[in-house]
């Protein structure tokens, strides 16, 4: 005879009583693979598929006062690499009681741990936040999951706001180097994406407004000064086309990290467009 452990028993108990209670609010669905994420759901705004996240379950009947339980930094590791938050949830079956505690509230500290020569890190849950049994009951836990995008675009260096109300909250400051960074790229990004943007529809002065902001803030890329310059031929402005492709030049010559070859052929294309463009006229000097 085949004997089915309780403890399995008791994570299927624990998954199906975790899975009800979400689907109050969100579309829940069994994530196939078994890499530390038991389900992948949809949260529902008027019972349509909105903001994705995913949830770890656990069943226990040793709750007392919080769960916890050593996590493969492998498992760290996906959590974290997630777009989308993450929560690990467990079912105190001896009270019938479901306790989740958001992932993305620890990365920095989840991220310092990973340095540590263990294979696992510690993860706790305490009775902070109650999954609740029914249907408009999870306020918090949904205004939570609308929070922690808004951290994780921080993260990534794209900030959101926060809330589906006309009024919404802006994110956040960067917390850190990291995000600073990557905010800081993304923003030169999208800045260039709207210069070749309205360079293509031939609205010039629009796209002077972004070339000479992203200038300003941006001093160190050779390209914000080389698409001012093409701007300013445009706007015939050729002696300010040609400060800005002198400065393209400068930039590149500061530049010691790309191949010599590669930055000769840059250089020499941007003095030939120099020339024809943007000629040094006998009236200057």
């Amino acid at each position: 005879m085949v004997n089915v452990d309780w403890n399995q028993r008791l994570g299927v108990i624990g998954e199906s009583e975790i899975q009800k209670r979400l689907s109050y609010f969100s579309n829940v669905g069994k994530y196939e693979i078994d890499v530390g994420i038991d389900f992948v759901c949809d949260l529902l705004d008027n019972s349509s598929p909105a903001e994705p996240f995913y949830v770890q379950a656990k069943g226990t009947q040793h709750f007392d006062n919080g769960w916890g339980a050593s996590v493969k930094k492998s498992t760290i590791f996906l959590w974290l690499s997630r777009m989308s938050p993450v929560y690990l949830i467990v079912y105190d079956e001896i009270e019938k009681e479901c306790y989740w505690n958001s992932i993305e509230d620890r990365r920095y500290e989840l991220i310092e741990k990973m340095d540590s020569p263990n294979d696992t890190i510690y993860i706790s849950v305490d009775r902070s936040h109650v999954l609740e049994d029914g249907k408009d009951m999870n306020d918090e836990f949904i205004n939570k999951i609308r929070i922690d995008y808004s951290s994780i675009g921080l993260w990534y260096g794209r900030p959101i706001p926060i809330g589906r109300e006309y009024v919404k909250l802006m994110p956040g400051p960067p917390r850190s180097k990291v995000e600073l960074i990557r905010t800081r790229s993304n923003l030169r990004m999208n800045v260039s994406s709207l210069i070749q943007h309205y360079m293509r529809i031939e609205e010039l002065p629009q796209a002077l407004v972004y070339a000479d902001f992203l200038s300003k803030i941006d001093i160190s890329h050779y390209d914000h000064f080389f698409m001012l310059g093409r701007i300013y031929v445009k706007l015939g402005r050729k002696k300010d086309a040609r400060k800005s492709y002198e400065e393209a030049l400068n930039i590149c010559e500061r530049d010691k990290k790309w191949p010599k070859e590669d930055m000769d052929k840059l250089k020499e294309m941007i003095r030939k467009e120099m020339e024809i463009y943007a000629p040094l006229n006998e009236n200057e000097t």
